[in-house]
């Protein structure tokens, strides 16, 4: 007898509604948060940061032959 679905399919769906599910619980807790006026600090700061700048030695190159 043939399935009405197929499992893998369904499986895939049902992961990828958690994973909405989940995105979506966590925006909730990041805007109630925002709204109490409590700021979430990870959420600041760029995801490259600028560190001190180090001083570039220069290297000359020579040809072997």
């Amino acid at each position: 007898m043939e399935s009405f679905f197929n499992t893998d399919v369904a499986v895939a769906g049902l992961l990828l509604m958690f994973a909405v599910a989940l995105a979506g619980l966590v925006f909730a807790y990041i805007a109630d948060e925002e709204a109490q006026g409590r700021r979430i600090d990870w959420l600041e700061e760029p995801l490259a940061t600028i560190g001190e700048s180090s001083e570039v030695q220069e290297t000359r190159l020579r040809k072997a032959a």
